[in-house]
């Protein structure tokens, strides 16, 4: 019996780790391309701002 009951913890366990892990890869994958973007929009705004101190 507790063969049984210590395989179902650890299948309990092992389900939690994996539906966090899913949930971080997921989290990460949204958020990288906003990173992406920010890095763009960064530049862009530091060129606009160097052509307007070129006059």
């Amino acid at each position: 019996m507790f063969d049984v009951a210590l395989l179902f913890i650890i299948a309990f366990v092992g389900g939690i780790i994996a539906i966090i892990g899913f949930f971080v890869i997921l989290g990460r994958r949204i958020s990288e391309p906003k990173k992406v973007l920010q890095q763009r929009i960064e530049k862009l705004e530091e060129e606009v701002w160097k052509l307007k101190n070129q006059k």
